[in-house]
């Protein structure tokens, strides 16, 4: 075996600086790596920052998106939702119009059958029968709105008292007759 012997001819003085440069040289190399590390771990963290930065930009963005196609959404279901309330309602209005009775019906109905000589002075309804009374200028002119009531199609039933039919001028009469319920709807005449 051979055995090495290292013999130190450095004064103690010397040694000790060497010692000291030896520990400063490895306190600076500690130094360079805590350094180094911290830099090292220090972009690590500002990466991550600017990741999680532009993540959470881009889900604002798309919270302010969704928030303005729902608010657009509320408010499109808001004009749908009265959309859908007038249609009902317009709906309803017109059924009841289609099954409305407008006694105006009877006024066009008695404007085209009536002559002009003959004048109606009282009308009355009573559910679907009417009561006319009024005054002809001559039988003639009476007869004439007799056969014309009588051939009407939303007429039927008429009656008149025979008295009607003794005075040969300014007749006054009474004629009562019923109308059909459709007659009285709107527009059918």
């Amino acid at each position: 075996m051979n055995m090495k012997i290292l013999l130190n001819l450095l004064p103690e003085n010397k040694q000790r600086d060497v010692q000291r440069r030896l520990h400063f040289r490895f306190f600076l190399w500690q130094l360079f790596l805590v350094f180094t590390l911290e830099i090292f771990y220090l972009v690590i963290l500002v990466g991550i920052y600017f990741i999680f930065d532009f993540q959470l930009r881009g889900l604002e963005k798309s919270a302010a998106q969704a928030n303005a196609e729902y608010s657009e959404q509320r408010i499109l279901n808001k004009y749908q939702e009265k959309f859908k309330e007038t249609n009902a309602l317009v709906d309803t209005i017109n059924k009841i119009n289609r099954s409305h009775f407008s006694f105006t019906q009877i006024f066009l109905l008695l404007d085209a059958i009536v002559p002009e000589s003959i004048a109606i002075e009282r009308l009355t309804t009573k559910e679907y029968t009417v009561m006319l009374v009024g005054q002809a200028a001559t039988r003639e002119d009476f007869l004439v709105f007799d056969a014309r009531l009588k051939e009407s199609e939303c007429v039927k039933n008429v009656t008149m008292p025979l008295s009607n039919l003794f005075s040969q001028d300014n007749i006054e009469f009474q004629v009562d007759f019923e109308i059909f319920k459709e007659c009285l709807q709107k527009n059918h005449l």
